[in-house]
């Protein structure tokens, strides 16, 4: 193994974990907005809907931003009945070709949220008065760093094979 790889695959693992960290933070923040919405309700009589749309944001957040991180440590959700039950260059080619499937997935998502947010961009959120590229930007990190790390594990997968 090279030492830039070794280095690029040390720094992904540190964004990702970054990432998770953040969403850790996030996960704290929904349980604290939550329960001030449900003591300013039930105590107060007062609704906080700014607490709800920023429950919605963060928990949103979390979700996306762990993504990468699984992905990274091969944590995430697959299905490999096929794959396990190959051998060789089958196998290989059908790890390559789910990697692949992850990149134009990200590649999809991204031109979505660019066209999406050329129009809708303009516009704030109701409640926080958020711009919505903002409200977006999570989301929009995590599947940049989401392709960044498919494309980490489709060299690995080329390097493993030409070692073979």
């Amino acid at each position: 193994m090279s030492a830039q790889h070794f280095s690029l695959g040390r720094r992904l693992g540190q964004l990702t974990e970054l990432c998770v960290g953040v969403a850790m933070c996030l996960l704290i923040a929904i349980t604290v907005l939550v329960v001030a919405q449900v003591v300013a309700r039930n105590l107060f009589s007062i609704g906080l809907p700014w607490a709800d749309e920023a429950s919605r944001f963060t928990g949103i957040a979390m979700v996306y931003l762990a993504t990468p991180y699984l992905l990274f440590h091969g944590q995430h959700v697959a299905v490999t009945m096929l794959s396990d039950a190959m051998t060789g260059m089958k196998r290989s080619c059908c790890l390559v070709l789910a990697e692949l499937a992850t990149l134009g997935f990200c590649a999809l998502t991204l031109y979505g949220f660019y066209r999406f947010l050329l129009r809708a961009g303009r516009f704030a959120s109701p409640a926080l008065g958020l711009p919505n590229l903002w409200i977006y930007m999570p989301a929009l990190v995590s599947i940049a760093l989401l392709a960044l790390v498919s494309l980490y594990r489709l060299g690995r997968l080329a390097q493993r094979r030409a070692l073979a």
